[in-house]
């Protein structure tokens, strides 16, 4: 009782505004008012109470809370839709932010209290009960809500955007400083107010130094991670991911799936308005109508399809379309994560450009690209100013990137997951070093889009220092279609071209700035790739089929080639060929030219042990007509001929 009449001594300040209504004929009274908590700091509220008799048991609860930088008025027209259905709808701007008091802590346990005593007044004010409150809300007003329950808030469900568990560390994930959270950590004092603490982060990222990083290291992730507090929530949660985010990775969802209660939670991880993600109208109808049915069902107890356990987690994939000028979405529904059949394909670092699904064994022992800083004095803002292109920018800076391709996918294979690298690297660098592998698809006419991305930054480096490091990527989901490669580019800057190959913005979002800011050492940056050195990346697969397969470990007599089969062809044929035992490297260069002489392509360039090997060649991408195939070791060479017709 004491503690009731404690919590109503918090000062409400309010205005009554006039009587709303619309043509569906449902009616509410508007009321913005100031509520002070226990701290003193004033949020502006608004509460949206629809007029009439309430129902047994009280008003059903709406609240829905805003994202970073914004207000309530973002939001003042979803509370007015629900408001309209004749629920207590209410909005409010998080602390230091709109025209509420007081000063952000950047999307923390201090914002998520703060929610708790919002939900406490509510329930008082509409004499109501957990049962009837949900909470819906992206980004910081995902976050905030998924937090507060993992915390000890009682409510019947939370709908949670574009949101994560660990967005404190998703900040600097894997050593690096994303571009959005300097954006995010320099908004003007008319769009949010920090804290003394929040407001150094941006003059520590632009300092480029161990200490400040170890500082932002330090401090993002307190009070800001609760991915060891999931647990506690026993609530349903219904969860909308994008795998395009640019400011969280869709992996600390994925961790959560692993340890929220199994009956409670529905998982939608797609394509999504916001954070650079596509806006993809039939995926934000889809999601709109699921967020209604989680709401009937878990408030109203309206049964419907929307618990059903095949349709626990729904993911949409990218794809090429046939006009390619942007990504196509597929949608799926899997009882698990992973989806059924998913495996984890490791694709090895070859020299040539190639990515192999086995080790390179010949002499090689690195490739290696440059991070070719060409002022040593340049600031990290001067880049920033630049937008990270331009005259400007390239007097001072140079991208440099290697790239790696995949023989062409003889079938649809579906990525679901979350990408890894394991590199074995070194540099030349003193301090920091750092590799973003960029994972494209590439259609056979050459074009290219990137799908995702893996990134490590060693802030604890030595020059000249072998290391070893296994690290995950940005969680995504992507159709790489029959016909295409899969390439991966080492760079010192992940950002992509201004256009595409149609004079498209390739990001409209990012623009030409990078994902993850980079280093400003100098130094050249290897990749260890042969023996027991070898470096690869690990991708979540359904239906890979490509590379080399052996189709025997007997051991022939001699070097042979085979005829293709079949012969002739649409579009894809396989070639046999056979590698004995002579006591030393077996290399194998098989190659296709057309009928001019000019070289096709190159199947296979490694060396083998003995025994009978198959590849396979796909002509879709190529004319109708006659082409040569040519075995080379170093005691035998053999031609023959194949015609592709279509």
């Amino acid at each position: 009782m004491k503690s009731l009449i404690l919590f109503f001594l918090f000062s409400i300040i309010f205005s009554v505004n006039s009587v709303n209504s619309n043509p569906s004929g449902g009616s509410y009274t508007r009321v913005d008012f100031m509520l002070t908590l226990t701290d003193g700091i004033k949020l502006d509220c608004t509460k949206l109470i629809p007029n009439g008799t309430p129902p047994a048991g009280g008003w059903p609860v709406a609240i829905i809370t805003h994202g970073y930088g914004l207000s309530k008025l973002i939001e003042l027209p979803s509370a007015e839709e629900f408001a309209n259905d004749n629920y207590y709808s209410f909005v409010y701007s998080m602390r230091g932010q709109g025209v509420s008091e007081g000063l952000s802590n950047f999307i923390s346990t201090t914002e998520a209290n703060d929610l708790k005593e919002v939900v406490q007044y509510i329930k008082n004010d509409v004499n109501t009960n957990d049962n009837k409150i949900f909470i819906h809300g992206g980004s910081q007003g995902g976050i905030i809500p998924f937090m507060a329950v993992c915390t000890g808030l009682n409510v019947k469900t939370i709908i949670t955007d574009l949101a994560s568990p660990t967005a404190g560390s998703n900040w600097i994930e894997n050593g690096g400083i994303k571009m959005t959270f300097l954006w995010t950590s320099g908004y003007p004092t008319n769009i949010v107010r920090y804290n003394p603490l929040v407001s150094r982060f941006k003059p520590w990222i632009y300092a480029n130094t161990k200490e400040k990083w170890d500082s932002l290291n330090y401090y993002l992730p307190i009070n800001r991670d609760f991915i060891n507090q999931v647990g506690n929530c026993q609530i349903p949660v219904l969860v909308q991911n994008a795998w395009q985010d640019k400011f969280f990775n869709t992996l600390g969802m994925i961790q959560s799936a692993y340890i929220l209660p199994y009956n409670n939670i529905k998982m939608y991880f797609g394509a999504m308005d916001g954070h650079g993600s596509d806006l993809v109208q039939a995926e934000e109808t889809y999601k709109d109508q699921v967020l209604l049915d989680w709401i009937d069902y878990h408030l109203h107890g309206i049964q419907n399809n929307i618990m059903n356990v095949n349709n626990k987690f729904t993911y949409a994939s990218s794809r090429f379309p046939a006009n390619e000028s942007q990504w196509t979405w597929n949608r799926y529904n899997s009882p698990t994560w992973p989806p059924a059949g998913v495996e984890n394909v490791k694709l090895y670092f070859h020299p040539s450009n190639q990515l192999q699904v086995y080790g390179y064994g010949g002499t090689q022992t690195n490739v290696s690209f440059t991070n070719d800083v060409l002022d040593p004095n340049v600031s990290m803002e001067y880049l920033v100013n630049t937008e990270f292109r331009g005259p400007l920018f390239d007097a001072k800076f140079q991208k440099d990137e290697i790239y790696f391709d995949t023989p062409a996918l003889l079938q649809d294979a579906v990525m679901a997951g979350t990408p890894y690298a394991y590199l074995y690297y070194s540099s030349t660098a003193n301090e920091i070093c750092q590799y973003n592998m960029q994972i494209y698809a590439v259609r056979p006419n050459g074009n290219e889009k990137l799908v995702t991305r893996i990134n490590w930054t060693d802030r604890d480096y030595t020059a000249n220092q072998v290391k070893q490091k296994y690290v995950n990527g940005q969680s995504y989901s992507h159709v790489f279609r029959t016909g295409e490669k899969i390439r991966v580019k080492l760079t010192n800057l992940d950002n992509v071209p201004l256009y595409d190959f149609n004079g498209d913005t390739t990001d409209t979002f990012l623009r030409t700035n990078p994902f993850m800011l980079p280093s400003l050492r100098a130094g050249s940056n290897k990749v260890y790739i042969s023996n027991n050195s070898r470096s690869y990346i690990e991708l979540p697969l359904m239906n890979f089929v490509i590379g080399i397969n052996q189709v025997s470990a007997e051991i022939p007599q001699n070097f042979s080639l085979k005829q293709n089969y079949p012969n002739p062809f649409n579009p894809v044929t396989k070639i046999r060929f056979t590698v004995p035992s002579t006591g030393k490297n077996n290399f194998v260069k098989i190659a296709v030219y057309d009928v001019t002489g000019k070289l096709v392509t190159t199947l296979v360039d490694e060396n083998f042990s003995p025994g009978t090997y198959e590849t396979d060649f796909n002509g879709g991408a190529y004319a109708s007509g006659v082409y040569f195939y040519r075995m080379i070791t170093n005691d035998f060479s053999e031609v023959k001929k194949m015609i592709l017709v279509k």
